[in-house]
């Protein structure tokens, strides 16, 4: 990347360290560049209950939300380590680092996780400031097309400004290898009979979970084989408990809420469902995909760029509680789409490797900077 050993200095803000894709992402970035090349600055605007662990030099301000001292600890950062990337993800930090790019020489990315979909006046006020302050970034960073298509369309970017890196998977983490599942099976007592259906995602309304609740029911009407768990946290989760409650279901559906060991508690899946109403990649597909786990998906989104029908992913004709029941039932029924399903998804993911994600990060700080020393 340069000429000489001077490392090109990159600074990400972002709004907490909480456990999200954006934070994945991340994290996949700043643990995967060669400390030679590039030196990482991570700073979080806010703490978080639980924060995912970044291998990097984590900067730290304990200031209440909405503190103006958090936009000139970037400046101040900015200058202190001699910043020469400023790389904005989420929409707070991206409307602070817009800002701050008035103030400071270094070159702005802009990474496009989903935010600009998200509704309520905070999200109206970052579309707008968007529409308005775009020019002051020197890069957006999409994570599907689906997302580059509405920068284009909507907010007025160029597409030369515009680069789409989908988001990585760590094959290592979701590997099906190294997990024993009757071992796991066992310690959430599920029996060898039960049928797993699995769901991973926080647990909201445009994530679907309601709609996979109520699927349920009328799958557990027909038969007692199936067993649902449900794999994260989120505003809807009392509700959601209500509702498998008021249906009589209680006993046959699992609210596992955040678990650190998510890739075991896949391994117990025999199929997983994404039943999402919107969705800017869809991340949580891939990585039932790597773990050997046949998709039924609404191919909302981001998805349906690399969820091919009966191919890589059972595609919902709608995204209703009566196609997610059918189709849960085609595929246990199925032996032979399943396994299509597994092995193509298998394939499939391995260009969504850790490794490439990085190489193309690493091409874009070339870019901008491409006499860097």
């Amino acid at each position: 990347m340069t000429t000489d050993k001077t490392p090109t200095r990159v600074l990400h803000v972002i709004g907490s360290l909480g456990c999200g894709g954006a934070q994945v992402v991340l994290k996949h970035i700043v643990e995967n560049c060669d400390d030679n090349e590039v030196k990482s600055f991570v700073y979080p605007l806010r703490s978080a209950q639980r924060r995912i662990l970044v291998k990097s030099n984590v900067i730290t301000r304990s200031y209440p939300n909405y503190d103006p001292r958090k936009f000139f600890t970037i400046l101040r950062l900015c200058k202190q380590y001699e910043i020469d990337i400023l790389v904005a993800h989420l929409s707070k930090p991206i409307i602070a680092c817009l800002l701050a790019a008035f103030f400071c020489k270094c070159k702005l990315i802009i990474y496009e996780h989903g935010p600009i979909f998200e509704t309520g006046p905070q999200y109206t006020l970052y579309r707008l400031i968007l529409r308005l302050l775009w020019r002051r970034a020197a890069a957006f960073v999409a994570v599907s097309n689906y997302i580059a298509d509405y920068l284009q369309r909507r907010i007025g970017i160029p597409p030369d400004r515009i680069k789409v890196i989908n988001n990585a998977v760590n094959l290592e983490q979701f590997s099906p290898h190294r997990i024993p599942p009757k071992k796991i099976r066992a310690k959430l007592g599920i029996a060898d009979s039960d049928i797993i259906v699995g769901y991973v995602g926080r647990l909201d309304y445009l994530k679907g979970p309601d709609l996979l609740v109520e699927a349920a029911a009328s799958l557990l009407r027909k038969s007692q084989r199936y067993l649902f768990l449900f794999v994260g946290d989120g505003p809807l989760r009392n509700k959601l408990e209500q509702s498998a409650q008021q249906l009589g279901i209680h006993d046959r559906i699992k609210f596992l809420g955040f678990r650190e060991d998510v890739p075991e508690i896949m391994s117990t899946f025999d199929l997983a469902v994404v039943p999402s109403r919107r969705e800017s990649f869809g991340i949580a597909c891939l990585e039932l995909m790597s773990m050997r786990i046949p998709v039924i998906s609404s191919g909302a989104g981001g998805m349906s760029e690399y969820i091919t029908n009966e191919q890589t992913g059972l595609l919902l004709k709608e995204n209703t509680p009566d196609e997610i029941c059918r189709a849960v039932e085609q595929l246990t029924d199925d032996r032979q789409l399943r396994q299509q399903l597994i092995e193509a998804g298998s394939k499939l993911v391995q260009r969504f490797g850790i490794e490439e994600y990085a190489r193309k990060t690493r091409q874009i700080y070339e870019e901008l900077l491409p006499k860097h020393h």
